[in-house]
């Protein structure tokens, strides 16, 4: 009996990935209605994307047994964790400090996960993304986010 050998240890792993969100996507979305394709329901979407992105993960697990890959790296623990809290703090600010605000910290904060951090560019990237979002949430889609503390 022959196992079946791992050739690509980083296409199973986002394969594995693949196959968790569109599990997930189907779980959360089984009880809305899916309707049919000329009359979509809410769950339509979901159900038809979350069935995509598990026919990826089931191809891309196939290959990473045909097909010779790069072994894994580190991980890069320290990025996903200052990204996961900035996630995080836009949580905690965006009801209290503002849209404008928030917008600007969280950048910063994640742009502290690069390890080529530029901050001037981050700065201003921030800034211009803090009012682009003010603009698109609060004026065009009229959500009742605060701009300001």
């Amino acid at each position: 009996m022959t196992l079946l050998r791992v050739r690509d240890p980083q296409r199973l792993l986002f394969a594995g990935f693949l196959l968790a969100l569109g599990c997930c996507g189907l779980w959360f979305g089984w009880k809305l209605p899916t309707g049919t394709a000329v009359r979509m329901g809410a769950g339509y979407l979901p159900k038809v994307l979350s069935g995509i992105l598990i026919a990826f993960g089931v191809g891309l697990a196939a290959a990473s047994l045909a097909i010779d890959g790069p072994r894994l790296e580190r991980w890069a623990w320290r990025g996903l964790a200052i990204v996961l809290a900035s996630l995080c703090l836009f949580g905690l600010l965006v009801e209290t400090a503002g849209l404008l605000v928030t917008t600007v910290v969280v950048i910063l904060a994640a742009t502290a996960a690069a390890p080529d951090r530029r901050w001037g560019e981050a700065a201003v990237f921030a800034i211009v993304m803090a009012a682009f979002c003010t603009l698109v949430f609060r004026l065009f889609l009229g959500l009742p986010i605060p701009a300001l503390p």
